[in-house]
């Protein structure tokens, strides 16, 4: 793979689970804040360093923590902004809210 992040990110994955995996519950059950988190689809061969450093080249933020696992729909990446990083206005950025 090149440097190109286009090449390792494919995708943005935006569902119902994936919105709310943004929020954190608080004691009551109820919604307070958003965990940073925006979800990916990756090429299969990336490294979680190569989809860090292609979603800070992308969104100009930095990232704190990459998390990847494998479906059926391909490989997704769900990437946890840093502090001081917000993943809405990073989704804002693709268009997608």
């Amino acid at each position: 793979m090149n440097g190109d992040p286009y090449s390792v990110i494919l995708m943005p994955w935006i569902t119902e689970k994936t919105l709310d995996a943004r929020r954190v519950a608080d004691d009551d059950g109820n919604y307070k804040e958003n965990n940073n988190r925006i979800e990916f689809i990756v090429r299969r061969e990336a490294t979680k360093a190569q989809i860090k450093s292609a979603v800070e080249e992308l969104f100009d933020v930095q990232v704190a923590k990459v998390n990847t696992k494998i479906t059926i729909t391909g490989k997704h990446a769900s990437v946890r902004l840093a502090e001081g990083y917000d993943a809405e206005e990073a989704a804002l950025k693709l268009g997608a809210f």
